[in-house]
């Protein structure tokens, strides 16, 4: 008894080695020979093999994507406090200072610094408001900013990839603050996204994949972001 036992057991392993030994060579081989590979159960192997592949591309792919868009316009965005009391973001429209933002971040009667990279902090002037979409245009004295595109008159889609970009003032500077996730919902005049951040953001533009701008971001008291969409900032602005 014990004999038979040792037997089946010996068989089993050498099944199993010679299964592993198929696995990691032999099938390998004649999938690589052109006389095999109309062999259906070479097709069916191949096939699962490669299953994990495609997936691994799309996010190596996605990854490089983001860091491409966070590279284009990571100089569009500046920082802005006003009296040291309130701070957000604003987006640079034009390479010679003007800058939209929110009206709430910049009261009236209230002094307004913008913070933008490598530069000292400048004093901004308000230009007009727009108080019931809640826009504001500044103007600071510099040239050669960087600027950004907006997304096209279809607007954000359903769904679609977003990234938050802030700029916070900390040590009396600017530092940069990055968010991701997607369009929840879409409304005429705003948009809800799966963003949720306890920074203050209110301000920031939400960029999509390919660098355009597709809104200004508004956050409510729980750190949910809302935004004011490309459509609307393009009417404030006269595009």
């Amino acid at each position: 008894m014990a004999r038979r036992i040792f037997l089946l057991l010996l068989l089993f392993l050498l099944g199993a080695a010679g299964g592993l030994w198929s696995q990691a060579f032999l099938l390998p081989a004649l999938a690589a020979n052109p006389a095999f590979q109309n062999w259906q159960f070479l097709k069916d192997w191949n096939a699962r093999t490669q299953v994990i592949a495609p997936v691994e591309q799309i996010f190596v792919r996605e990854n490089e994507a983001l860091e491409n868009t966070l590279q284009k316009v990571k100089r569009t965005v500046v920082a802005v406090q006003s009296a040291g009391a309130r701070q957000g973001s604003g987006l640079v429209y034009t390479s010679d200072g003007l800058i939209v933002t929110l009206s709430s971040l910049v009261p009236a009667g209230w002094k307004v610094t913008v913070y933008a990279d490598g530069q000292e902090p400048l004093l901004a002037q308000v230009l007009k408001r727009d108080a019931e979409n809640n826009l504001a245009l500044l103007k600071i004295e510099d040239t050669g900013l960087q600027t950004a595109g907006f997304i096209d008159n279809n607007g954000v889609k359903l769904g679609e990839r977003l990234v938050l970009l802030a700029k916070v003032v900390k040590a009396g500077e600017s530092a940069p603050l990055v968010n991701l996730g997607i369009a929840k919902t879409i409304e005429e005049d705003s948009f809800l996204t799966s963003i949720v951040e306890q920074e203050n953001v209110d301000g920031a533009p939400l960029f999509s994949v390919e660098g355009r701008v597709a809104g200004l971001a508004d956050a409510d008291l729980q750190g949910n972001i809302s935004a004011i969409p490309s459509s609307v900032l393009r009417t404030f602005l006269g595009l």
